[in-house]
């Protein structure tokens, strides 16, 4: 499960980038980016799952990366080199944080990992 975690975090990281920053996909389809956090949720379980046994253990890792990967997307937002970098790399029209929408992405990596459990526990 090592090998399969690896290569689907970092294709979704690429789906992420490519089809949903670049080309737009994920501005036009509100569900893109919804369906990409909990498919991240699950496959960083699976990752972490390979190296501890511990539910416990999983679910902290987890909430470790979400932290980091939503401070990210915080700290684009609010700063002004990072955030137009993003608008001219990505063609986005704005680079924006709304705190309802973290919140959402972190209920969706955790469903994503509670469905892993149900699914090989």
């Amino acid at each position: 499960m090592l090998i399969t975690s690896i290569i689907t975090l970092f294709a979704i990281f690429i789906l992420n980038l490519v089809v949903g920053l670049y080309y737009g996909f994920g501005t036009r389809h509100y569900w893109f980016f919804q369906t990409l956090h909990f498919l991240g949720g699950f496959f960083i379980t699976m990752f972490f799952s390979n190296f501890s046994e511990s539910t416990t253990l999983i679910l902290i890792s987890l909430g470790i990366v979400t932290v980091l990967w939503e401070s990210m997307e915080f700290l684009i937002a609010y700063m002004p080199k990072a955030s137009n970098y993003m608008k001219n790399k990505f063609r986005l029209k704005n680079v924006s944080f709304e705190w309802k929408d973290t919140i959402f992405d972190i209920i969706l990596n955790f469903s994503g990992a509670i469905f892993f459990f149900f699914l090989f526990r």
